[in-house]
């Protein structure tokens, strides 16, 4: 049978070229056109990844973002929530070195005072140089130990070096229920100086903070004194800009009952201080990657009229082949060959011209380089399948008729 094979392939040359040109062609456009959906896939994950979409806590009405009260409940959430990344949380304080009256605090209470998370918070200004002391960096911020940074121009003031420990009262100020502005003195802290902030340039210094404590450390020091702490600035990225739907659905659940809630600007609109709104950047991702899905889905609603037309044009190509030859099949059956061997002679004729169709097409495939070997194959196995499917259709009606009735056929 494989010598009847080689030799029908060689006897009928041109229908085999034939075969083997329909596959290679089938099995590059396809690979061309998956090639093209999966370019706009790419492209659609490298938005997401270099397109961050950042969010930022505001008042109700959206006028201020920093300066407001972000409640202690939000930020527990937000710490807890799986669909965000980059937290950026701060709050603002006063101090004085020592300790001193209540009384006394125009004459002490002289330090600007900033808590953060992390040392390029948006709250700071850009370029601030801080060196820290030996086993000390810049994660210091996202702990929780009683440690500072102080400006260096202080420091030289006090007579500190880094390393030395001072004694600290902080004052905490937030807004009650009634927007009423409102401080807290805390009680007397000691810290330890783990590094300074250069502030030699009068120009890019003036906004630099006096202090420097970790978010954490604030926050420990205003529920130790038995207050409700509130942060004054919170913003962060969404984790996962494809996500955005289950990334809002989690918004909706932080902070209580009503969840962090859109901004309103409209009619009736009540000024307030409070964290509870949120701003979400995302308006230019979400146009462009609206535009890149609707791509794609056009592109994927044509798979299964693609998987169609493969199988079409396997069926049309056999059957049309297999006409040209029934008298040869005729000449089988008549020699006592059965019907499912018969078949099987041709189908597997068929089968070589197709893989070698196909091998070709993934040579080419390859060189466009548009994908990879993995993905080459696996479309140039679907082309397969799917071309033999009609062919396999095709000879299954040619088997079906009776060795007389195709002796006498055209």
């Amino acid at each position: 049978m494989y010598h009847y094979i080689i030799t029908s392939i060689k006897r009928q040359t041109n229908r085999s070229i034939l075969v083997i040109l329909v596959n290679c062609v089938l099995a590059v456009l396809l690979n061309l056109y998956f090639g093209l959906i999966g370019s706009y896939r790419t492209q659609l994950h490298d938005l997401a990844a270099n397109t961050p979409i950042k969010c930022t806590i505001t008042n109700p009405d959206g006028t201020m973002e920093v300066g407001i009260s972000v409640s202690s409940e939000i930020l527990r959430d937000l710490q807890e929530a799986e669909q965000i990344r980059d937290l950026d949380c701060s709050v603002q304080m006063k101090a004085g070195f020592g300790e001193f009256a209540i009384e006394d605090w125009k004459e002490h209470l002289n330090l600007v005072v900033s808590a953060v998370n992390k040392n390029d918070s948006s709250v700071l200004p850009e370029n601030m140089e801080i060196q820290y002391l030996d086993g000390w960096d810049e994660t210091v911020f996202a702990g929780s130990e009683r440690v500072c940074v102080l400006r260096k121009s202080v420091m030289d003031e006090q007579g500190y070096v880094c390393g030395d420990e001072f004694l600290l009262t902080v004052y905490y100020y937030y807004y009650n229920d009634e927007d009423e502005l409102w401080m807290d003195e805390l009680r007397p802290v000691s810290f330890q100086v783990v590094g300074q902030i250069d502030d030699s340039d009068p120009v890019t210094s003036y906004e630099y903070p006096d202090v420097m404590l970790p978010f954490q450390t604030a926050w420990d020091l205003v529920e130790e004194n038995q207050a409700d702490f509130t942060a004054d600035a919170v913003s962060f990225y969404v984790k996962d800009p494809l996500a955005l739907n289950a990334f809002k659905d989690e918004m909706g659940q932080i902070g209580g009952e009503y969840g962090l809630f859109e901004i309103y600007k409209g009619d009736n609109v009540r000024f307030s201080y409070k964290g509870t709104a949120l701003y979400v950047q995302d308006g230019i991702f979400i146009t462009m990657a609206d535009r890149l899905k609707t791509a794609i889905r056009i592109l994927t609603a044509f798979l299964l009229p693609m998987g169609l037309l493969v199988f079409i044009v396997g069926y049309v190509i056999s059957h049309l082949l297999a006409n040209g030859r029934v008298k040869e099949f005729a000449l089988f059956r008549s020699l006592g060959v059965k019907a499912p061997l018969a078949v099987w002679v041709f189908w597997c004729e068929q089968f070589v011209l197709v893989l070698a169709g196909n091998v070709i097409g993934c040579l080419a495939a390859l060189l466009v380089g548009q994908q990879g070997i993995q993905e080459i194959v696996k479309v140039c196995g679907a082309a397969f399948g799917g071309y033999m499917l009609g062919t396999t259709v095709a000879l299954a009606l040619l088997a079906k008729e009776k060795p007389l009735e195709l002796l006498t056929t055209e």
